[in-house]
């Protein structure tokens, strides 16, 4: 089975939702059921089965990647780099900053957090469950691991390890480098990273569609330290500990050091740049000497897996019962959890566009007909639950059912208040009423 076709598959199973298993202590993800026997079977001979657990210990981990690294040059990480821009697959990317971690993180004892076991120094939650064919899976079709954490590294590199020669920079990776820099160069003073994220996607410099991938090859730029600032310098240049690099400038930022304090009035660490970069044209380029891709987009592979689409669940036919118009009291709508899990809603009023709902009692393992509605509610825990939801008559797997049904009775109070969610919120909400659908 081929790359593309294994990250197709692996991309409808890890659309899904997660159940929760005690034993192993880890979300463990369903498997739909257009996937087959024979395409699971396929993944795992090729090392990438779905919920592939894998619990790393911390100086056993930090062991492994200096090893690893001592396998490939510094130059050699630079090309893998500037290839992951384009033509190379982007698990590529992680050579660089996995080399530059493992060759500056000090030898160091394991410090976890006093309330969690993350170290302190380098990041490694020591024992934690990870699904090795996820981490895989992102390494493929986002970015490298972003806090740098060196299990994460550890699991790249022994792909990129098996893979063998490295791949070499074509014109178009040459170009998205240069661009990129001019991009950055030419930016107005104080842009910050959640501003430069749509020029570089309007640039199309990655073959990708959505912004994830933009976000953090930004953020790999600033771990390195190209993107760098003196308080919080790259890994080019020194080690921060992973409480420092968790340190923001305030709550509203999530991304971490460096990156988190950088800005454009900072501007590129040219020194680095050079570095790590210097057999490179690293002058500025205009967009109108954008070379012909190589390989086209539809060859790599983020843009074949754009293009192949997966299987999806047969679209339940219209129920007889659900009527025409727009939604009004008396409407009774099935809501689709997950593959074989439908809920339904009743709804009690409707008022400035809003339905105010409520979640019926009832599991069903396909959408339900009106002859099988409940005529109970569903409480919480701490009673009847209902909120007012806007869009249920266009929200995809939200589909009405029935009309004109009799309010149900119950021996519990209505709330006493009504807050607002998206129909397609509903789905997620209902473990609130049905908690046996976390299992």
């Amino acid at each position: 089975m081929d790359v593309v076709s294994q990250l197709r598959i692996l991309k409808q199973i890890y659309s899904e939702s997660t159940t929760w298993d005690e034993e192993m202590g880890v979300s463990v993800h369903r498997i739909p059921s257009t996937v087959t026997a024979q395409e699971l079977q396929a993944l795992e001979q090729a090392g990438h089965a779905p919920n592939n657990w894998v619990y790393p210990a911390h100086d056993e981990t930090l062991a492994e990647l200096k090893r690893l690294v001592e396998r490939w040059t510094l130059a050699e990480a630079a090309d893998a780099f500037v290839a992951s821009l384009w033509s190379a697959p982007m698990i590529w990317r992680a050579l660089l900053p996995g080399k530059l971690l493992a060759e500056a993180m000090p030898e160091h004892a394991y410090e976890p957090y006093p309330s969690s076991a993350t170290c302190q120094i380098c990041g490694l939650a020591d024992g934690g469950g990870v699904d090795a064919s996820l981490q895989w899976y992102f390494r493929m079709i986002e970015s490298t691991p972003l806090d740098g954490n060196p299990h994460g590294y550890v699991l790249a590199l022994r792909e990129l390890a098996a893979a063998g020669q490295v791949p070499q920079p074509t014109a178009s990776d040459r170009y998205a480098l240069r661009r990129l820099l001019t991009i950055l160069r030419e930016l107005p003073p104080k842009t910050r990273y959640s501003k430069i994220d749509p020029l570089l996607k309007k640039e199309a410099l990655l073959p990708v569609r959505d912004k994830y991938p933009y976000r953090g090859l930004l953020e790999t730029l600033g771990l390195i330290g190209v993107l760098d600032t003196e308080a919080y310098p790259g890994l080019a240049t020194t080690f921060l500990p992973y409480r420092k690099r968790d340190e923001r400038p305030n709550t509203r930022v999530e991304i971490q050091a460096p990156l988190a304090w950088w800005d454009s009035s900072v501007g590129i660490n040219e020194r680095t740049l050079a570095q790590l970069f210097g057999a490179y044209d690293l002058t500025e380029v205009s967009a109108s000497d954008k070379p012909e891709p190589v390989p086209a987009l539809a060859e790599t592979v983020t843009g074949a897996l754009a293009s192949r689409k997966a299987p999806r669940a047969a679209t339940p036919k219209a129920s007889p019962d659900a009527g025409k118009g727009p939604v009004e009291a008396g409407d009774v709508y099935a809501v689709r959890i997950r593959e074989g899990a439908w809920v339904t809603v009743y709804c009690h009023e409707v008022k400035d566009n809003r339905a105010r709902v409520e979640y019926m009692d009832g599991i069903y393992a396909d959408m339900p007909s009106k002859a099988e509605l409940s005529q109970t509610f569903r409480p919480r825990r701490d009673g009847r639950w209902q909120c007012r939801s806007a869009s249920i008559d266009s929200t995809s797997w939200v589909r009405r059912i029935a009309r004109g049904i009799a309010c149900p009775q119950s021996e519990l109070p209505e709330p006493d208040r009504f807050p607002f969610h998206g129909a397609k919120d509903l789905a997620h909400m209902a473990n609130w009423c049905f908690p046996e659908l976390k299992s």
